[in-house]
């Protein structure tokens, strides 16, 4: 469910720009939608070969906030640029991360 009201904030958006023909602002929603759902997948798929992957910053409760705060001030492009680029850098992080604790744990799982 935390995906479906996620992704409908963005389709919102992605319709509403698309009407009145701002298309580089259907792109960014459309980056901003990928990264948001990236975000969850993987840590999800992270979790399955580590512990916990619990880093990186844009989750669902501060993506969220930020979109409410960019409603309220009338300030969706802003707003729309940090969901883009800070959901994508949380998921580069996790993909590191993972890569580094996995190196770690396979280390240690083949020390005798």
């Amino acid at each position: 469910m935390d995906r479906y009201s996620d992704l409908s904030l963005l389709i919102g958006l992605l319709i509403y720009y698309g009407r009145i023909n701002r298309y580089f602002y259907v792109t960014l929603v459309a980056v901003g939608m990928i990264g948001s759902v990236m975000v969850s997948y993987t840590r999800s798929r992270a979790e399955n070969l580590i512990p916990t992957c619990k880093v990186g910053f844009m989750e669902r409760p501060e993506r969220v906030v930020l979109i409410i705060i960019g409603a309220l001030f009338d300030r969706m492009a802003p707003v729309l640029w940090l969901i883009a680029v800070l959901s994508n850098i949380t998921v580069i992080h996790r993909i590191l991360f993972t890569r580094q604790e996995a190196r770690k744990l396979a280390a240690s799982q083949s020390t005798p």
